[in-house]
């Protein structure tokens, strides 16, 4: 039981050597996790990612009022290659009062 309770000790403290073969060991299962392991781990729970972020006119063109939310929805699914939900959008315009481009202050999973 003393063997068993002194590697587990070793492990946690990562108290082995560089270069020794259990520091391999544990570096290797260390990557295996972070690359084989579940992908909720590394995204959060309630899948809201809240951004501010810009999209300019030329990249989507001129939307519709009406639209706004639906149109910037669909190009952030293609973009990102998953469905995502774009609100509160704000246009935004220069000094002349032509359009910039959108800022979107919330992009949704």
């Amino acid at each position: 039981m003393k063997i068993l309770w002194a590697a587990v000790k070793k492990v946690f403290l990562w108290d082995y050597e560089r270069g020794s073969w259990q520091y391999d060991l544990l570096c290797g299962l260390i990557l295996a996790f972070i690359f084989f392991g579940p992908n909720q781990v590394f995204h959060s729970a309630d899948g809201d990612n809240s951004a501010l972020v810009f999209v300019s006119r030329e990249e989507v063109g001129t939307l519709a009022a009406e639209n706004y939310e639906q149109e910037l929805s669909n190009h952030f699914s293609k973009k990102y290659n998953r469905k995502v939900r774009a609100t509160n959008i704000e246009p935004l315009s220069d000094s002349e009062g032509n359009l910039k481009g959108y800022l979107v202050k919330e992009i949704k999973q």
